[in-house]
């Protein structure tokens, strides 16, 4: 079985955090306050950082090299 990339998994965090706006939009809800959207939000910052921790990581690596 394959395993998915970092950036894959925020890809698709990324595209269900859209879907889940675009409906609370849809219905005329805030933002703020709909917690499945805060909720996804946290998922895909939570990849972001990740993603940021590796990139640092390779770069301190290549530098010491």
């Amino acid at each position: 079985m394959k395993q998915e990339t970092l950036k894959e998994k925020l890809e698709k965090e990324k595209e269900k955090l859209n879907k889940l706006i675009s409906e609370a939009l849809n219905k005329g809800a805030p933002l703020t306050v709909d917690e499945a959207v805060i909720e996804q939000n946290r998922k895909v910052d939570s990849l972001v950082v990740k993603i940021q921790k590796e990139k640092e990581k390779y770069s301190k690596n290549q530098q010491e090299r």
